[in-house]
């Protein structure tokens, strides 16, 4: 029980991102860690964890959002995989992740993201 409260509260820290606002459509969120293996971590997670960690990479990109109701495998992107998100008020987001930690977080093409 531990290990499946402390994997979602490291990653999410691993994830924080630098704090900036996003300027364009695709957000960047950086981590403070220089550790690697993101990815593998990342993999051994059930959707609910899962979804915590797509909640802060959201969430540090500036994204509306209060929470990740689910998540689902998506394409490959720029060689990293990525996960469709989407949020408690229907927004979906294609968050890719990187080994190390950086994840992009874009909107859906053919959506618009819910104003608030």
């Amino acid at each position: 029980m531990i290990r499946r409260v402390l994997i979602p509260a490291v990653l999410c820290v691993l994830l924080a991102a630098c704090g900036s606002a996003p300027s364009a459509d695709n957000s960047m969120a950086a981590t403070t860690n220089g550790s690697s293996d993101y990815l593998a971590k990342i993999s051994q997670l059930n959707e609910k964890e899962r979804n915590g960690v797509l909640f802060r990479a959201i969430s540090d990109a500036g994204r509306g959002c209060q929470g990740v109701t689910r998540s689902v495998a998506g394409p490959a992107m720029q060689g990293n995989p990525s996960w469709i998100a989407t949020c408690d008020d229907g927004t979906p987001w294609v968050v890719s992740i990187n080994d190390q930690g950086v994840a992009s977080v874009s909107a859906v093409a053919a959506t618009r993201p819910k104003a608030g």
